[in-house]
């Protein structure tokens, strides 16, 4: 069968990958990329390497997670295994990277990544400023067994362990968070995520705030004066997160919105007095 075939087949179809998948399984399983598409469209594929890609998308089309079938996914520029032990991380999660970069400046800080699944804000933080130092922490430990093993592979130094909340934590700079954020019985949510990513990651309370709420309370204890805390949360949570920052009495909240304009980070700083 021809690249064309195999890609155009019924069954790839309905997996319906988007662009960036697609390019993740032709490079991952045949070995090409995406100029050779658009240049080759005739080579013809072993018949071992069609199989691969149907079985592929057969998995994906019954509601399997690319990311879980291959076991990699990208995230801001790096190549990151995962397993259903972690949540796949979002490109909209791209955006608590880049609104720690802004806060961070040219200082060589300390920083923590609370609740940091595969590792990859603090691995995607790390690549981009080497000289900071960098830690991370997750109550599961399978995670945190996910996280040291993409940065050994990426040649990182982070310090990863296992924690709830600020438990073990010290004095930072700067606090970054993607906890989970999602209600108890929120029915907007996907069932294809609900059945194979992990509960622990997704699940915050019936308000979707619980772990929110705790890192709002706790984080000035964990910072020095004027360091900041970025917390990911839903595109409906702004003006609860907004509260309960100005509610304990944190400075200089702003929130931030993602690459399709939602509501998505929420910053605010330690006051220095």
């Amino acid at each position: 069968m021809t690249l064309s075939g195999v890609l155009n087949s019924p069954v790839v179809q309905s997996a319906e990958w988007t662009s960036s998948e697609l390019d993740l399984v032709c490079e991952q399983v045949l070995d090409c990329a995406r100029i050779d598409r658009v240049l080759e469209p005739h080579r013809v594929i072993d018949d071992a390497l069609v199989d691969r890609v149907l079985q592929i998308a057969g998995r994906c089309a019954a509601g399997e997670p690319l990311a879980y079938v291959l076991g990699w996914c990208d995230f801001d520029g790096l190549r990151l295994q995962v397993s259903p032990d972690v949540l796949i991380p979002r490109p909209d999660t791209e955006t608590l990277v880049q609104s720690a970069l802004e806060v961070i400046g040219s200082r060589p800080v300390r920083l923590l990544d609370v609740c940091t699944g595969t590792g990859a804000v603090a691995l995607s933080l790390k690549a981009r400023r080497p000289e900071i130092d960098v830690s991370a922490s997750d109550l599961s430990p399978e995670a945190i067994e996910v996280a040291q093993a993409n940065a050994v592979r990426l040649h990182l130094a982070v310090r990863f362990f296992i924690a709830d909340g600020f438990e073990h934590a010290g004095i930072y700079d700067v606090i970054c968070a993607n906890p989970p954020y999602i209600a108890e019985h929120d029915s907007r949510v996907d069932p294809a995520v609900i059945q194979h990513e992990p509960r622990l990651a997704l699940f915050a309370g019936l308000d979707g705030l619980a772990v929110i709420r705790r890192l709002i309370q706790d984080g000035q204890s964990h910072l020095t004066a004027g360091g900041w805390l970025l917390i990911e949360h839903g595109l409906d949570q702004r003006e609860a997160v907004v509260e309960l920052a100005q509610a304990h009495r944190w400075s200089h909240i702003q929130t931030l919105q993602d690459l399709a304009g939602r509501d998505r980070v929420t910053r605010m700083r330690k006051p220095y007095a």
